[in-house]
This record gives structure tokens, C-alpha cells and sequence, in this order.
């Protein structure tokens, strides 16, 4: 790893830190909710730094973000980072220690989903894990063509490979969060039967900022490293 990944490295978790820091905004049929927005910036992450730095800068800048603001909840939650970042490096990387990128972003995300289903919340609300079963979908539908998109230098390929990695990354992330949530505070199902669209809404959004932030970025730190594959960098 050269001095200039290391501080590629520490200026992203810095950045994240900071956007983390930002008033997201507000979700429409759920007061005193917001959709955070720094969530978008993690894909990028995947494919800039890596299957291992990429999830690990997204995860020390949402910790040092919450430590920052003094939300001590929301430190619990700082884990979720680590997984739409891996899942992204993981559909960049054509192959993981020999094994198809695709196929271990499959198999994060059908974990996390079987995870659902094994707590009795989940089988409640069988029906909330739908969008998430419908990005797992797309990962079983592109699989490895992502990669390509991803390590593409044109703009309209690269945006198109963060809107079909984005999906189900943010997703897992969503159901990383909800698995959480239910071991630590024992919500009743009915709590998240109304939160369905909501969160479908929320999601959807951070994949188009993920797409539309995320393309320049990957460009610009593209030129700044001097690789085609600025994860080889790490």
C-alpha cells in the first residue's frame, strides 16, 4: 500500500465523518425521521479502497461521525458501514481468493436475508424483506457483467454499475440495520409494517446519490491514484 492510498484512506473516512455531520433529509410520513445521506458515499468507498479498506474507512468515519455528534445509539449502528462497502469492492473485483465477486455479494446478502427470517419479527412481516430478495435479484441477474460496468472509464457504464451494485448494497445495509435494531431494543412486528414504503423511498434514494455522487469521485480519484483499478492501490 503507497503513501498515497494511505492518504486516500484517511481522506475518506474523514470525508464520511464530516457528511455524516450533515442534517439528512426528511422522510415524507415519518416525522422526526431522516434519510442519511452519507449512506450514498458508501459504495464508492467499496470500489476505490477495496473488499478490506473500503468497508474499514466507511466504518472508522461513521464511528468517529457519531462519536462527533455525541449519538450513542447511533454508534451501534455504525457496523452498517462496513457492509454496502464490502458488497460494492466485492461486485468490482471480479474474484475474491478465487471466488466470483458476485457470488460472495450473493452470499452476504442472502444471509442477511435467511437472518430475517430467523427471528420472529421477521416472520411476522415476512413480506418486508421483498425489496431486499428483489436486489438480490439483480446481483443473481448481472452478476459478474457489474464488474465490468464498475471498471468502466465511461460515465454512463460507471453510473449504471453503482445503480445495480448501490441497490443491493444499500440494501444489506438496511438489513444489517433492522437485525440490529430487533436484538437490541425487541421491537413489535408492528413497527415495521408501516415502515415499508418508507424505506423502499429512502433506499431508492441513496442508490441515485450513491450513482450520481459516487461516478465523479471514482473518475477524479481514478486520475489522482494513476490506476485503472484504484483498489490495486490497497
Amino acid at each position: 500500500m503507497d503513501k498515497r492510498a494511505i492518504a486516500l484512506v484517511a481522506l475518506l473516512a474523514a470525508v464520511y465523518a464530516v457528511v455524516g455531520l450533515l442534517p439528512g433529509l426528511p422522510i415524507l410520513g415519518a416525522p422526526g425521521s431522516e434519510i442519511d445521506l452519507v449512506r450514498s458515499l458508501e459504495p464508492a468507498y467499496g470500489v476505490l479502497l477495496g473488499p478490506v479498506l473500503g468497508p474499514v474507512a466507511a466504518f472508522f468515519g461513521a464511528a468517529i461521525g457519531k462519536l462527533a455528534s455525541g449519538d450513542a445509539v447511533g454508534l451501534l449502528f455504525a457496523p452498517l458501514a462496513l457492509i454496502p462497502a464490502f458488497i460494492a469492492a466485492a461486485l468490482y473485483r471480479r474474484k475474491i481468493a478465487g471466488v466470483p465477486g458476485w457470488a460472495i455479494a450473493s452470499g452476504v446478502l442472502s444471509l442477511l436475508i435467511l437472518g430475517w427470517y430467523l427471528l420472529p419479527e421477521g416472520v411476522a412481516v415476512c413480506y418486508y424483506a421483498a425489496p431486499h430478495i428483489a436486489a438480490l435479484s439483480i446481483l443473481l441477474a448481472f452478476r459478474g457483467r457489474i464488474s465490468g460496468m464498475l471498471a468502466s472509464e465511461s460515465k454512463k457504464r460507471l453510473a449504471l454499475g453503482l445503480l445495480l451494485s448501490g441497490f443491493p448494497a444499500t440494501m444489506a445495509g438496511n438489513m444489517l440495520g433492522n437485525i440490529i435494531f430487533i436484538v437490541a431494543f425487541s421491537p413489535s412486528p408492528l413497527f415495521f409494517a408501516p415502515l415499508l414504503p418508507v424505506m423502499l423511498g429512502e433506499r431508492l434514494l441513496i442508490t441515485f446519490l450513491s450513482a450520481t455522487i459516487g461516478t465523479p469521485l471514482i473518475l477524479a480519484a481514478k486520475r489522482l491514484i494513476g490506476r485503472r483499478h484504484v483498489g490495486d492501490a490497497v
